[in-house]
């Protein structure tokens, strides 16, 4: 009868004691080594005397948590470890991320994920058939349509005619980035800057090919317009092209280049460097318009950082005249 009546008390006093001990092994912060000095020794001496007094069940339970100390210290490292190491959670495929903030989160608001093929500058291009811009380029791309855009029929051709016509017969047989590179590096090089306002004395004024190469004058749209005039003499498909309208957001004015996708990519032939770039390597242009193909598109950005604040009403945005916000 004594003896059940110590097993019952030693079964008592393992319940209230094991998880004192327990709980104060594996929350106090300290590291496996010290864990087995300065506890371990303790720890093992009331172990074997407890585990006399405990029936075979509890007795296994306590060797558990007296006798082996490194399993309580390997316990905690994995825990501190575990705290520290963010595994990836598994997930079903074909989930977009969309980062909200708390006021967004409306019951009835249904989240749409962006659309997966961007545009020119990781932009979302919406097409727009009002874009006044249309009626400034269709006198150009008549031009390209007809095949007159960069021909001299004349005898009076100036150098900048023969140096786009040596261009695409160099590079007839090349790939297409030397085709972009020797088309943005000819135009850069025979054709001069010059604003709308000082050669035609009005604000913008978007000139045909035949008129740039005339005059061997132009500002940054008449450049583009005729880098993608001499592309199409070459068969480059038209709809590869656009126009691009863009906030130079680091010199702080309106700009306008010419964007070349393929393979995925987006290739940058601009009046500022004879280097054909990546759009990608261009992050202070931030895209307003665009045309491609003979239709317009406004653009709206992907990227948290960048916020159109169109002060300036489309119609009257004059690249290159150094606009400022």
């Amino acid at each position: 009868m004594a003896n059940k009546k110590n097993t019952l008390k030693a079964a008592v006093v393992a319940t209230l004691v094991l998880p004192l001990i327990a709980s104060a092994a594996l929350s106090s912060p300290i590291t496996k080594q010290q864990f087995q000095i300065n506890t371990g020794s303790t720890v093992s001496i009331i172990g074997s005397h407890f585990l006399e007094y405990l029936p075979k069940p509890l007795s296994i339970m306590a060797s558990l948590a007296f006798g082996n100390v490194q399993v309580a210290a390997a316990f905690q490292t994995f825990s501190e470890l575990g705290s520290k190491i963010a595994l990836p959670a598994a997930r079903p495929a074909n989930v977009t991320e969309v980062a909200i903030k708390p006021g967004d989160l409306y019951p009835s608001r249904r989240v749409e994920p962006a659309p997966s093929n961007g545009a020119v500058f990781d932009t979302v291009a919406i097409p727009f058939k009002r874009l006044a811009a249309l009626k400034k380029l269709a006198p150009a791309l008549e031009e390209m349509d007809n095949g007159t855009a960069v021909k001299c029929n004349g005898k009076g051709c100036s150098p900048a005619f023969a140096a786009i016509q040596l261009v695409g017969m160099n590079t007839s047989q090349s790939s297409l980035r030397d085709k972009l590179n020797a088309v943005n590096a000819a135009v850069n090089q025979s054709i001069r800057y010059r604003t709308d306002q000082d050669a035609y004395k009005v604000a913008d004024r978007w000139s045909t090919p035949q008129e740039t190469l005339s005059l061997q004058q132009g500002d940054c749209e008449d450049f583009a317009i005729l880098k993608m005039a001499a592309l199409r003499a070459e068969g480059i498909d038209p709809n590869q092209m656009s126009i691009v309208v863009l906030f130079d957001q680091k010199r702080h004015f309106y700009h306008a280049i010419l964007s070349v996708e393929a393979g995925g990519k987006f290739f940058i032939l601009d009046n500022m460097r004879n280097q054909v770039l990546l759009d990608t390597q261009l992050p202070d242009y931030m895209p307003l318009y665009s045309i491609k193909g003979g239709k317009g598109f406004l653009h709206g950005s992907r990227r948290k950082d960048q916020n159109v604040a169109m002060v300036t009403p489309l119609e009257k945005i004059a690249p290159g005249e150094g606009a400022n916000f």
